[in-house]
């Protein structure tokens, strides 16, 4: 199999890995794109062996959106699988329990979602409460310490002036330019949100993985939902990464 890295990625691999697995693999922004996932999956032959933390952004925008689903709440309890919040599951959650009106979700992709959720429905009539319970409770970030260097994945981003611990809820899920531009920390921020055909030019190439310059910030978000997107995997380990294939 052919090694790809993501550029300047030997600035963000820990020393050593002295975890219990063998490869953490950050998985960026789905967006109900269930078929380049199962192109991805088949690439990165998931193990035991490996722990999987996925960035958040299962839903919207895809037709995919409830085989996504099914797919990621099958895994919510097994111990090497960690899902973690995205800005659209949480329009999606002020949506459902009346702290917001539909009309930026459905402008962000929502219509899509509430398709996938009713297909569901027709083969288990509580799937929507069991999403609902599912994505109420995951997490809007994920701590480890690799090597002797600490690693913090979220889904968007961080506030600079305010340690890791005591982050606000709004800038792991929405933060953009102020991040990029500010963080100036040691340790690495692994994130999805903003997709990096945003902020680089990849002329006919692939969107890929990127070190965003001068920052320990790793962007893993390809732009599942674009022309050209994919989504994308790579190892904290060694800075491999897979990509899904567009779809035919």
């Amino acid at each position: 199999m052919e090694r790809n890295f993501v550029p300047d990625i030997e600035d963000l691999i820990p020393p050593t890995n002295d975890t219990a697995y063998k490869r953490i693999l950050a998985i960026g922004d789905i967006h109900g794109n269930f078929t380049k996932l199962m192109t991805l999956l088949e690439k990165v032959s998931l193990t035991d062996d490996d722990l999987v933390i996925f960035l958040g952004d299962y839903i919207d925008r895809g037709n995919e959106v409830g085989e996504v689903l099914e797919w990621v709440m099958a895994r919510q309890n097994k111990d090497n699988f960690i899902f973690l919040r995205g800005n659209h599951e949480q329009m999606m959650l002020a949506v459902a329990y009346g702290r917001e009106d539909k009309i930026t979700w459905l402008f962000n992709g929502g219509q899509a979602t509430l398709q996938g959720l009713s297909k569901m429905k027709a083969k288990d009539a509580d799937f929507v409460d069991k999403f609902l319970t599912f994505a109420n409770g995951l997490p809007l970030y994920h701590r480890m310490t690799i090597g002797g260097r600490e690693y913090f994945f979220c889904h968007a981003g961080v506030d600079s002036l305010v340690p890791l611990d005591k982050q606000n809820e709004s800038f792991l899920l929405w933060a953009r330019e102020e991040f990029f531009q500010t963080y100036d920390g040691d340790a690495v921020i692994v994130s999805g949100h903003s997709p990096v055909q945003a902020f680089f030019e990849f002329g006919d190439d692939k969107p890929r993985p990127i070190k965003y310059p001068g920052r320990n910030i790793l962007m893993t978000d390809t732009g599942s939902f674009l022309k050209k997107g994919c989504i994308s995997c790579v190892d904290i380990i060694s800075g491999e990464f897979w990509q899904s294939e567009p779809l035919k």
